[in-house]
């Protein structure tokens, strides 16, 4: 008897040709999946999902989130107020949130997205331990799939401060595909069960198993669960948010390689959020997380939670 994934194959055709609508004319890649079999749901430019890589900006954020936890460098109450600008190698890297009156908590500030806590709070991390942590989500190994050639990416994490903290805020030495990014936010919606992608519509005749699964402690997956989903509540990810819906997720802003100046834009995340259905990557060649790729990602939310095909 075969397993029937838990979304409609006619829901699925409904986000697709939505998709491909929606992308018209944009340059960039979009994946969306069920995170509990693996299974795409829709995916615009599957090549450049599974085969380009690209700096992830801000959403790798979780990645030392998740390390300042599990090695307990950092205690998930404690706070460091936003001193706005830091400077690594001669560059500003401004955080884009509003002035608060409040010094944030590693919740708060993976929801305000704060350059200035994620890279101060980078000193406390060896680099060993960071590349370890983005080896932990799978970033620097090719994504298992039935969909497209994958590319491992790139993680060189240096010694020197102010390096490892730009490839803490995904920047510099760190290349991600956007399916790579879909699979670690995946793990993080299902509370770390790593599943091989599947094509759309592909049948198993047993509920398919993770191919391994994040050793995370409970309260880690708290806190990061917790932190994207005040992100689209009150913090950089609004512009996703679905009414009545419990959406989590993280923007990224990225510098583009070719020196332009220009930047990408990512959003990564998963909903509902306490019982996620749907998981999903936006990435725009030029823009940035907040004003380009949210928006586009709470379109495609909307459209799957709206649609009369999702109802059984």
């Amino acid at each position: 008897m075969a397993f029937a994934p838990l979304i409609p194959l006619r829901a699925q055709e409904d986000l697709q040709s939505f998709l491909d609508n929606l992308m018209t004319g944009r340059r960039g890649a979009v994946l969306v999946a069920n995170p509990a079999t693996g299974e795409i749901l829709a995916v615009w430019n599957a090549k450049a999902a599974f085969g380009n890589t690209y700096p992830p900006g801000s959403t790798a954020k979780l990645v030392e989130a998740a390390a300042l936890l599990e090695e307990r460098k950092l205690a998930p109450a404690e706070r460091l107020s936003c001193r706005g600008v830091p400077e690594l190698l001669g560059e500003s890297h401004r955080c884009s949130h509003p002035r608060v009156g409040f010094p944030f908590d590693l919740k708060t500030a993976l929801a305000y997205s704060c350059n200035y806590f994620f890279s101060a709070m980078s000193v406390r991390l060896p680099a060993s331990s960071l590349a370890h942590w983005y080896g932990v989500f799978g970033f620097g190994t090719p994504v298992e799939n039935q969909v497209s050639e994958s590319n491992p990416g790139r993680v060189r994490i240096p010694e020197e401060a102010p390096r490892k903290a730009l490839a803490a805020l995904g920047e510099d030495t760190v290349l991600v595909t956007p399916a790579q990014l879909l699979l670690a936010y995946s793990a993080v919606a299902t509370r770390g069960k790593v599943m091989r992608v599947r094509k759309p519509g592909k049948r198993t005749e047993d509920p398919p198993r993770p191919l391994r699964e994040l050793d995370l402690r409970p309260e880690t997956f708290d806190v990061l669960s917790e932190g994207l989903e005040a992100c689209v509540q009150s913090g950089t990810c609004q512009a996703a948010a679905v009414s009545g819906v419990r959406v989590a997720g993280k923007t990224g802003t990225a510098t583009a390689l070719d020196r332009s100046g220009a930047t990408h834009a990512w959003f990564a995340g998963y909903a509902p959020a306490d019982s996620p259905e749907i998981a999903l990557v936006v990435f725009l060649e030029r823009g940035t997380g907040a004003h380009d790729a949210a928006p586009l990602a709470g379109e495609i939310l909307r459209r799957y939670f709206q649609s009369e095909a999702r109802k059984p």
